[in-house]
């Protein structure tokens, strides 16, 4: 546990240039997460050029060889066992026990293409806070696999951001020769854990940008920001448990595990924000909601989805979806990271005025307030 990795005895990758299937396949898409009893409409509004459909968790083994004949485009399944599983420096990932034949690792991802999964995700299990022999142990076994053809996610602590961690944690990273998908584990919005947590995610991956295809998983628009300062690739959740990570072992905190209904979050797209159906149902009792665009609104008033049913929360992930999916063609034209950071920031900022121009027209003052990780990402670079 305490023995601490050392940067410059493992800052070269370990290839030349990275597999190139994998990554040529992930290279400048934000992808769907999303958990398959939700996938309803969801492959109508996957945009196959900029996007991918990603389903998540223990059962999306089942759901991937049915859903594949729907889906045209990238299409793969996250089995997600860092949810509840935690990597220790014996046992990293996730493998079948007790079997005969098919326990190894490889065995698991030839499993996962045999089902019409495009790429194979490795089963990795959660990294604590200052677990280093666990994080190398992932690295290890990574470096060993030899094959194109599959995706590393990284579930961290995203206590590895703070500044006498990242360091580590970019270490790691560059040792291993295929892509990996960065997750960082924390209650509610990992990145408002520390102040710092937003600008820290952006020097590492400004930091592995040159060295191979590195993208954040299990996140919100923060994926936006990743792909705008060095990312090459990210995942976005529908709903909100494929959005952030709550640390394997741990229970969400959140009102629903109080007792009252789990409502499903909702994008509010000029404001940026998630904001949970029985708060927009309140907020708008007594006046009209904006209209919303999203191929699934239509132009119509943006609904609230009050309702705690899978079909309400599934229709609820389609609107969110469909409406950060409309953002991509403009947002990833900007081949260029400081004109993709100018576009980003610009839309930020528009979000921060708007939450003022919201409440003064609803007249309720506290309506709806930006978040310090919205502000963050609409203030001018700091020297």
């Amino acid at each position: 546990m305490n023995d601490r990795i050392n940067p410059a005895r493992i800052s070269a990758p370990v290839l030349a240039s990275p597999p190139r299937q994998a990554a040529q396949l992930l290279d400048q898409r934000i992808l769907i997460l999303e958990r398959p009893r939700f996938v309803t409409a969801m492959p109508a509004l996957v945009n196959t050029a900029h996007s991918g459909l990603v389903l998540c968790d223990a059962k999306a083994a089942r759901h991937t060889a049915a859903l594949r004949p729907a889906c045209s485009g990238l299409l793969l399944e996250d089995q997600s066992p860092y949810e509840k599983q935690i990597a220790t420096a014996d046992a990293p990932f996730d493998l079948p026990a007790d079997v005969l034949f098919g326990g190894e690792l490889g065995d698991v991802l030839d499993e996962q293409r045999r089902r019409g999964a495009d790429l194979a995700i490795a089963p990795t299990r959660y990294v604590q806070a200052g677990d280093s022999d666990a994080l190398k142990a992932i690295m290890r076994t990574a470096a060993e696999l030899e094959r194109d053809d599959v995706l590393i996610p990284l579930p961290v602590a995203v206590t590895w951001l703070m500044n006498d961690q990242r360091r580590q944690l970019a270490a790691v990273i560059r040792r291993i020769p295929h892509p990996v998908a960065l997750i960082l584990g924390g209650q509610r919005d990992p990145l408002r854990h520390f102040t710092d947590a937003p600008q820290n995610l952006r020097a590492v991956l400004a930091d592995l940008h040159e060295v191979g295809p590195v993208g954040l998983w299990r996140t919100d628009l923060a994926g936006f920001d990743a792909l705008a300062h060095g990312a090459a690739f990210a995942g976005i959740g529908a709903g909100g448990s494929v959005r952030h990570l709550v640390p394997a072992g741990e229970r969400a905190e959140s009102a629903e595990r109080a007792g009252g209904p789990n409502w499903p979050s909702v994008l509010v797209p000029d404001l940026m924000i998630y904001k949970r159906a029985d708060t927009l149902e309140r907020i708008y009792a007594n006046d009209t909601a904006p209209p919303c665009t999203c191929r699934r609104c239509g132009n119509s008033p943006l609904p609230s989805f009050h309702g705690a049913t899978d079909a309400i929360k599934a229709d609820a992930h389609a609107h969110n979806t469909a409406t950060w999916t409309a953002w991509l063609p403009n947002f990833l034209g900007n081949t260029g990271l400081s004109a993709r950071q100018a576009w980003w920031r610009t839309r930020c900022r528009r979000a921060v005025d708007a939450h003022e121009l919201e409440n003064t027209r609803l007249r309720q003052p506290k309506a709806f307030k930006p978040t310090p990780v919205l502000k963050q990402w609409a203030r001018e670079p700091t020297a």
